[in-house]
């Protein structure tokens, strides 16, 4: 991923339009414009074939096929790198441009779920238990590793399907986020 698509990538964050649209072909793995249509129905025909194209071009988003409808060509999106497969290039390679890929990917299943979230009538988000924070923590390697094998033993016994099905219980979900160390942060 060049200079260029990275920026794209980020700004499609930004915006609105953009960033619905990474959400839903996120959550689809594919989807042709008519089937974007069918859920951004506020986003006018035009504007969207626009914002699609711009993503193309941008290396965020791909053509996954193109298929012959009547006298037209119908294109099906993808996003430009398709997670499994950055998963094991990151590993191999340790790039940077598709670490970042993921963590866009990444979040834009988490933007999905607080937007659906967001657009219901009967939210209480004091009741609900939702809520987000940051803050930082001073760990070597050695650390971080320990702090999250022991957030994984804590959370294993409300990750199993008996848990889904007890009265009172709701399915959420939980995301941690290590970000990258700071620069020059070793002492």
């Amino acid at each position: 991923m060049n200079q260029k698509t990275m920026k794209a990538l980020i700004s499609c964050f930004v915006d609105p339009i953009d960033s619905r649209i990474i959400m839903e072909i996120t959550e689809k793995e594919t989807a042709t414009a008519k089937q974007l249509a069918k859920t951004l129905t506020d986003i006018p025909q035009a504007t969207l074939y626009r914002h699609l194209g711009k993503m193309v071009e941008n290396n965020v988003l791909r053509v996954a096929e193109e298929r012959p409808v009547r006298a037209v060509v119908e294109k099906v999106y993808a996003m430009a790198s398709p997670p499994a497969q950055d998963i094991s290039r990151l590993l191999e390679e340790n790039q940077g441009d598709v670490y970042l890929n993921l963590f866009a990917q990444f979040s834009a299943a988490l933007l999905r779920e607080f937007a659906d979230y967001a657009a219901r009538d009967d939210i209480n988000i004091l009741k609900d238990g939702s809520g987000f924070s940051t803050g930082p923590i001073a760990v070597n390697l050695e650390e971080l590793e320990e702090l999250m094998i022991k957030i994984g033993e804590l959370i294993a016994p409300y990750r199993t399907p008996e848990q889904a099905v007890k009265p009172g219980r709701k399915i959420h979900s939980l995301a941690i986020v290590i970000t990258p160390p700071k620069e020059g942060g070793e002492k």
